[in-house]
């Protein structure tokens, strides 16, 4: 049995050898093999990915040889003799003065000295699993033949036939099914950046109510929600367009860590920098910080302590 469905796969072998050459060319020789009873994988050169199309198209043609269930024959015969009927030889193989050469009628011939079934109906049915590189210039083809190509075959279709079934569309509906969920997925994405960047502005709560004028400086220093540092910053740039002039310190907590981040406006960055601003509020929330002299960004463990680092900035402001 184990020889039976060796055989299988190493006439399928030889089938998709030729079918790959008849497809992407003659420059396609064989790299390497492993022929066993429950696969097979076939290296092959050639200098770019194979596309799905092209493979579906190998696999075709090698199912359509072993429905047309050709005779498999072997001979030997002189090496010279051989190669003029056309037979594939490895280069890299040393042959004596005697080859076998192996051929399925009107389709391959190729120097081999394996076990081979006696006509190509015996292989039952072929299956390309996947296809991808394995050195500079080398391809690699892992593919089925027989009865581990059906149940590799049985075993997609259940694999579909249960996403359809968990969608409610019929396996023939799928596609359509997937496109729409991933367009409501980023539908929604876009309605969370959205919802999450107007708690980061305040909510319904205008933020900009708690500007307060600190030596003739206007400052904003308030707590926002706010998930990550680019919802912070985000928040900031639509907060500074409507400050115009100031100086805005914003602190959120996110997974029990505070976040800070300060912004002088271009007027003011002759006598402030963002970088020792935030040096200062993220002192009292145990953690440091820095950036460029118009924004800079802080973290730190003592989230509880935000109210105090936005203090610190009042501070910072009136001494300086």
């Amino acid at each position: 049995e184990k020889r039976a469905a060796t055989a299988a796969n190493h006439t399928s072998t030889h089938l998709l050898h030729r079918a790959l050459r008849k497809t992407l060319g003659d420059h396609v020789k064989q790299a390497g093999s492993l022929v066993a009873p429950d696969r097979l994988r076939f290296d092959f050169t050639h200098f770019a990915a194979v596309d799905r199309a092209a493979l579906d198209d190998i696999e075709r043609q090698v199912n359509a040889e072993i429905r047309a269930d050709r005779p498999v024959t072997t001979t030997v015969m002189p090496m010279d003799e051989a190669i003029k009927t056309g037979a594939m030889a490895l280069f890299e193989e040393r042959y004596g003065d005697e080859v076998r050469l192996v051929e399925v009628e009107g389709f391959s011939r190729e120097l081999c000295g394996g076990t081979h079934l006696s006509r190509t109906g015996q292989a039952g049915f072929f299956v390309i699993l996947s296809e991808g590189s394995v050195a500079a210039g080398v391809r690699r083809i892992e593919a089925l033949a027989g009865a581990p190509a059906v149940a590799a075959a049985q075993a997609q279709r259940a694999m579909l036939v249960n996403a359809a079934d968990s969608l409610r569309v019929k396996p023939e509906e799928l596609t359509d099914r997937l496109a729409r969920l991933q367009a409501q997925v980023k539908d929604l994405e876009k309605e969370a950046e959205r919802l999450q960047n107007k708690l980061a502005s305040g909510g319904d709560v205008d933020v900009m109510e708690q500007v307060r004028d600190v030596a003739g400086v206007k400052v904003l220093a308030a707590k926002v929600r706010a998930a990550d540092p680019k919802a912070l910053r985000a928040a900031g740039d639509r907060l500074r367009v409507r400050l115009a002039s100031g100086i805005i310190v914003l602190g959120a907590e996110s997974n029990g860590k505070a976040m800070l981040l300060s912004m002088v406006s271009p007027d003011l960055t002759d006598r402030f920098n963002a970088g020792d601003i935030i040096k200062a509020a993220a002192a009292p929330v145990g953690g440091q910080g820095g950036g460029r002299p118009d924004m800079a960004q802080a973290g730190g463990p003592e989230a509880s302590k935000l109210d105090e680092a936005l203090a610190a900035v009042r501070n910072f402001v009136e001494k300086a």
